[in-house]
């Protein structure tokens, strides 16, 4: 919902009690204030939520938090992006229930999004002073002069919006706050990082500060420097990783982390290697016990955020793992390859075409571009024109309709065109990126594909076609001294169990234990590169090949896995590897946590 006339030049605003209360078919809703009138809300489609990053925390998580967060009934609380106001309630009830007698004039907020003040009114059901609540950025740091200085507690749950939209001018301006607090974040930092960061300062000395956070939080690039500032900055940290996903009803699927940090320091501890402990629960209903373990100091072992996912093996298979990644041949894909993504069309449902539609529209062949549109078409290590023939046959969309000029095409393609809303071409920002925008294809398809994402480990599959792909998947450049050789081995070798539990340290869990890599996540995949003869690697490329089509993907690993390690000369292969595959399957097992 949006609001007609601004909040910010109103001292208070009112919920309006209304028998029976429901929203009428138009979504409106009154609002009043003592002096100005009426306030009129209207409802707003809910894909502005996830254009705001806007992902409601639920009232169990919320008030888990809260209870633990503040602990004195004279605490000021801020919570910095205040949304769907659970936090804001949850923090009003803790500061009843511990003896508070003016509980809302304890609680401040800050939020971009009007609608925020329409959850603010229903919330709280009387006058609320909007001097405590403002309507604007958190970054921009422009707060009413009566705010405090810091708050007792600093709660919440910031916006996961990706770099590429904030703009430029705010980035480089929050960056040299944040520089000047002693943080280098990188300028690839999600909206949510930049929260965080800068709520910190707003947290008074020995006060405490809670957030929930994607799970980014522990593998992307820019997270280590935050964790360390954060453990910087305060006694004790902890994280937890809740099993259960929170925000699936709202578009994602990433796993969700808490962070909890106590006794907020004076002055930061200097210590750029610190990280943040993290231990695991099954949801919500055990964080509370969680939560008290580590108050008491009775947590249980525990693993760290920057190595969780390495630190649920076992021993003897993480000892082997380190030992390979020791060996003289263990590369990073990166010394062969680059990784990017593929096709950004702006709309596949449109610019992607089966036979039968194209038939249909009578679209000549030689004015459509061959693509290949979903990884799971690419059954084994090579894609050539038969298996784009069986991809058209069995009804996919192997064509991209794309055009660098719309005027200089055949009458049915012109029609085509013809038929996407002007309206909505103008709006695309896909469109607003090209210069014609219709022109799909970028001319540069690419020697093999990798998959975005997947659920049984990635693989890397050569481009004999000589087709493009869309963004479903990621487009892979080799190097350009690379033998015909060397791409088969690098193929074969990241099927190896080695290699997938490499993919597994560098990926991230994604809904029901799929593994997704970004093109930067992929390029770190360790792969072993043994001295072997050409026709060696020949003959094992086409067995593998024959494997995979087959459906035999243990098979085809186990394959692999004995032709690298004998390779190396490792001794007892069997066991070896054998060991790695329990390793594997322990990995696999915590992603589907």
């Amino acid at each position: 919902m949006f609001i007609h006339s601004s909040l910010t030049s109103l001292k208070y605003i009112e919920a309006v009690a209304l028998p029976d209360f429901h929203f009428p078919s138009e979504g409106s809703m009154i609002f009043k204030n003592g002096t100005k009138g009426s306030i009129v809300i209207e409802a707003i489609d809910v894909s502005r939520k996830k254009e705001l990053g806007a992902f409601y925390t639920h009232k169990g998580l919320s008030d888990a938090i809260c209870d633990w967060a503040i602990t004195s009934p004279d605490s000021t609380i801020l919570e910095p992006s205040f949304g769907g106001c659970g936090f804001l309630r949850s923090a009003r009830d803790r500061l009843v229930s511990i003896g508070s007698e003016s509980s809302l004039s304890q609680l401040y907020g800050c939020d971009i999004d009007a609608e925020a003040f329409l959850h603010l009114a229903n919330v709280f059901e009387c006058l609320v002073d909007l001097e405590r609540f403002h309507e604007g950025d958190f970054l921009d740091q422009d707060f009413p002069a009566a705010w405090p200085k810091s708050f007792g507690s600093v709660v919440g749950n910031p916006p996961y919006i990706p770099y590429r939209k904030i703009s430029v001018e705010q980035r480089e301006q929050v960056l040299k706050q944040l520089s000047l607090l002693g943080l280098d974040l990188d300028r690839r930092a999600s909206l949510w990082a930049y929260f965080v960061a800068l709520s910190i300062p707003f947290t008074e000395t020995g006060g405490r500060a809670a957030w929930v956070l994607p799970s980014s939080f522990l593998y992307a690039n820019y997270s280590d420097k935050l964790r360390s500032f954060i453990a910087n900055n305060f006694d004790e940290t902890r994280a937890f990783e809740l099993k259960e996903r929170q925000f699936l009803l709202e578009g994602t699927e990433e796993k969700t982390i808490v962070v909890l940090c106590k006794g907020k320091l004076n002055q930061a501890k200097d210590d750029a290697t610190t990280d943040i402990p993290i231990e695991r629960c099954d949801g919500v209903k055990d964080l509370p016990a969680a939560i008290r373990r580590w108050d008491t100091g009775k947590s249980k072992d525990v693993s760290y955020c920057g190595t969780s996912i390495i630190d649920s093996l076992s021993n003897s298979p993480s000892n082997l793992v380190k030992h390979l990644q020791s060996h003289t041949t263990c590369k990073k894909l990166s010394e062969y390859l680059t990784v990017k993504i593929g096709l950004v069309t702006g709309n596949n449902r449109f610019f992607l075409l089966s036979e039968y539609e194209r038939e249909e529209l009578e679209i000549e062949l030689c004015e459509l571009v061959k693509v290949l549109p979903r990884f799971h078409f690419a059954n084994g290590v090579s894609y050539s024109d038969a298996d784009q023939a069986d991809l058209l046959q069995s009804g996919g969309k192997g064509y991209l309709v794309s055009a660098d000029n719309p005027d200089c095409v055949s009458d049915n393609v012109r029609s085509y065109l013809a038929q996407y809303d002007e309206e909505q071409i103008a709006s695309c920002s896909t469109f607003k990126k090209r210069s014609v925008w219709c022109k799909s294809d970028d001319g540069a398809p690419p020697d093999a594909f990798f998959p975005v994402m997947q659920h049984h480990g990635p693989k890397l599959v050569l481009n004999e076609s000589g087709y493009n792909c869309t963004n479903s998947i990621h487009r892979v450049h080799f190097k350009s001294n690379l033998s015909k050789t060397d791409k088969r081995l690098v193929s074969l070798s990241l099927l190896s169990t080695f290699s997938q539990i490499s993919a597994e340290f560098c990926g991230r869990s994604y809904g029901s234990g799929a593994l997704k890599h970004e093109p930067r996540e992929a390029e770190k995949i360790e792969v072993l590169m043994p001295d072997l003869h050409h026709r060696t690697v020949g003959a094992a490329f086409d067995r593998v090949d024959k494997m995979l089509r087959d459906g035999n993907l243990a098979e085809a690993r186990q394959f692999v896995d004995l032709l690298i390690l004998n390779a190396i000369e490792l001794e007892d292969v069997h066991t070896q590897a054998s060991l790695m595959s329990s390793g594997l399957e322990q990995l696999k097992s915590h992603r589907h946590r």
